[in-house]
């Protein structure tokens, strides 16, 4: 069958396949139940576009418009029952014909012929469940409008509009069996991962670990939730929990099933109940943090419902101690001496990360290595991003940039780096070198090749229609930098069409391999684009002793603050300091309600947000609550950002965010209020600064002036030597 006909009939048969699927809690006995689990490999994976990133509908609009929607799956994993279900609308205000074409890796699906006014454009997409080796789902939306047969006329058509709900969700399933290498398990993570500690309160060991590897998955685009194993007298949500009713006979499970949300932990059984509960349980995680103290717990949890299960029946206890040996085994006995490693828990892929690799764990599941670990266990000896030894650094190194585009209007190329990626020893980026080349059209018209730093233009050019290569170079100011970049090449044609009714045809545009970055000694201040470049290297990160007896609340807001202000967790020394003493850093620095000796953060005194200014504040309020103010210091030759909390309770740093702008900023649960720079309110700095004029055009009046000095000093010297010569021709008289 060719591929457009199995992604036909896919698409047909996907609602029946997953109706059919196996369900979770078929089993009508406590010991089939058990049975059914430990047999049971599969994962299921649901997620919404909003999950990845679309935080607004997509719109596709006029005469021709296409978008392309990345989905991510394990890579090199078969799936299974894989559908996307994209809901949208279309209005369509010009008359004319009107289509929509929807494609899965380049194959058509489906196809409709829009009539209405306006209606309903939902599509249910079947994907077939070959192995992507790059890890990704590419579905493609197309639409187009022909306002007019006559083809002379102005096909254009605004009104024609398809909107894609960011709600659209893309489900699939896959064999947990199949992921057996550590790159494999970091792409089969959900976009929200949870890593469970060993408990509300941990020891620093834990901590570390936990908040490397953390800021290393938000850093990878994923958010994440901390959960620890609960004790006895805990209180757990269940929302969302789903007990069997074959295993309400055992008192753990009976116990949760008649429980309210909000539930207080009884017994150790109940603890070993959650953790059998697969993906519906509030202890399914996807990183173990594989601390002795959680392995302990685990194994005194299960060995409480193992007593159960035998109190229920011989049947049970055979069931049970199955399930457990083929589910669990890898969450009670460890990693042993490796440093992360990818075992089956409870029926899903599960990341165990060894406490004291923290660091090179998460030096590895960066994006220079992730793609690397291809081992189900690994000892990570060293896993560090190399230093930028020169000042040149290719664009291809830092993403997909060079390589060949076919352009009939317009088309893109882009790559994205971190700013502390390249600063090392001061040096930053200060321009941006393209080399390319571009065939002319039918006319015998260039292209316009523009240069985007950061969504600022900073350059662009009518390309030679000789199609031979060429170099266009833009100074990147200091205020287009920021903790995280990305360069854009843009092309532009003028579809040429010598008669109307032409189609327009693509002609070629290179992007060369020696396209780069150059970069230079630059200083950036006392802000937060001057603090991620440093606090990309070795770094100290700041806690107080306090935060350790609450991990998961105060490791979400670490894991927050560093990703957003670019602090390395491979590069960073974690140090727990009492509350409320100065502490002394030896590095950049990140600390938490803390501050160095001398330093007195400028946002807070005593409980108020305080805005300095000269001779008083420029704002003092206080009673603010569910807020957080960052601030960037200069501690003993030191750049540090400090946080701190506002009121009584701290915002939920949910969202993710970047700190750019400004030395001080406001966060509330939806990431950056606002910022504000406190040494150049008004931006003059920044103005002076961003000036594109040349140097002595930008000091004219000076050098006039000092033109005007030596002119008048020469006139000078010219008159005295005048009267000299006259006084002594007098003499000689």
């Amino acid at each position: 069958m060719t591929p457009n006909g199995r992604h036909f009939l896919l698409s047909l048969l996907a609602t029946p396949l997953l109706a059919t699927a196996p369900a979770g809690f078929a089993a009508d006995s406590a010991a089939g139940q058990f049975g059914e689990w430990a047999g049971d490999a599969m994962v299921t994976r649901q997620m919404t576009l909003r999950d990845l990133g679309f935080r607004q509908p997509l719109t596709l609009s006029g005469q021709e418009d296409r978008r392309e929607i990345y989905l991510p799956v394990p890579a090199g994993v078969p799936t299974r029952d894989a559908q996307l279900q994209l809901d949208g609308r279309y209005v369509r205000g010009h008359t004319g014909r009107t289509s929509g074409l929807w494609s899965v890796d380049g194959d058509p699906m489906a196809a409709r012929t829009i009539t209405d006014a306006q209606g309903d454009a939902s599509q249910l997409l079947g994907i077939d469940g070959s192995p992507r080796e790059n890890g990704f789902v590419r579905v493609g939306v197309g639409w187009w409008s022909v306002v007019s047969d006559y083809r002379c006329a102005d096909q254009s058509a605004p009104a024609n509009v398809l909107r894609l709900s960011p709600d659209s969700r893309f489900t699939y399933r896959f064999d947990s069996r199949a992921v057996d290498t550590v790159a494999k398990a970091w792409g089969a993570l959900p976009p929200r991962v949870r890593v469970l500690v060993e408990g509300k309160a941990m020891p620093a060991p834990a901590y570390d670990a936990a908040w490397r590897v953390g800021t290393a998955l938000r850093n990878g685009g994923k958010r994440v939730d901390v959960v620890a194993l609960p004790a006895v007298g805990a209180s757990v949500d269940l929302g969302g929990v789903a007990i069997p009713a074959s295993l309400r006979g055992i008192p753990a499970y009976a116990a949760l099933a008649g429980a309210e949300r909000n539930h207080r932990i009884a017994d150790l059984a109940e603890v070993g109940a959650l953790l059998s509960l697969r993906d519906s349980g509030p202890l399914a995680a996807d990183v173990v943090i594989d601390s002795e103290p959680l392995r302990a717990a685990v194994r005194n949890a299960l060995d409480a419902l193992a007593a159960q299960a035998t109190a229920a029946g011989s049947d049970t206890a055979a069931a049970f101690a199955a399930w457990r040996a083929a589910s669990m085994a890898p969450l009670e006995k460890g990693l042993g001496k490796d440093s992360v490693g990818v075992a089956p828990v409870a029926g899903r892929p599960v990341l165990l990360v060894a406490p004291a690799a923290g660091a090179k764990v998460a030096g590895l599941l960066g994006e220079q290595w992730r793609s690397y670990a291809l081992g189900r266990t690994l000892q990570v000896e060293q896993a560090s991003t190399p230093p930028v030894s020169e000042d040149t650094v290719l664009l291809s190194r830092l993403g997909n940039m060079s390589g060949t585009l076919d352009i009939v209007v317009r088309g893109d190329r882009t790559a994205a780096f971190e700013l502390g990626a390249l600063s090392a020893d001061g040096r930053l980026p200060e321009q941006v070198v393209i080399d390319v080349s571009a065939a002319p059209n039918a006319a015998g018209q260039g292209a316009v090749a523009t240069i985007y730093f950061n969504d600022f233009l900073l350059g662009a050019k009518i390309l030679s229609a000789d199609g031979k290569p060429q170099r266009l170079v833009a100074q990147v100011p200091a205020y287009a930098l920021a903790a995280r970049n990305e360069v854009r090449v843009s092309f532009l044609r003028q579809p040429a069409r010598p008669y109307c009714h032409d189609p327009a045809t693509a002609f070629p545009v290179s992007i060369l391999p020696s396209s780069h970055l150059k970069l230079a000694r630059r200083s950036l201040g006392t802000s937060f684009v001057a603090a991620a470049s440093q606090l990309a290297h070795a770094n100290d990160v700041f806690v107080p002793g306090t935060w350790l007896q609450d991990a998961p609340a105060s490791l979400a807001k670490v894991i927050a603050v560093a990703s957003a202000v670019g602090a390395s967790p491979e590069a960073a020394r974690l140090q727990v300091v009492d509350a409320g003493k100065a502490v002394a850093p030896g590095n950049p620095f990140l600390a938490f309600a803390l501050a160095p000796s001398g330093v007195t953060p400028a946002a807070l005194k005593d409980g108020r947000l305080v805005v300095a200014g000269k001779p008083q504040p420029l704002l003092d309020v206080s009673g603010l609550d569910r807020a957080a103010a960052v601030q960037v210091v200069d501690a003993g030759g030191h750049v540090g950002v400090l946080y701190n909390d506002l009121g009584a309770h701290a915002p939920t740093l949910d969202e993710p965010f970047r700190l750019v702008r400004g030395d001080l900023a406001v966060l509330d649960g939806r990431g950056v209020v606002t910022d504000f720079d406190s040494r150049d309110p008004y931006g003059a700095r920044v103005a002076a600064e961003g000036n594109p004029q040349p140097w002595w055009r930008q000091h004219m009046v000076w050098l006039l002036l000092l033109v005007g000095v030596v002119v008048f000093m020469l006139l000078a010297a010219r008159v005295a030597q005048v009267r000299r010569r006259r006084a002594t021709a007098a003499q000689g008289h």
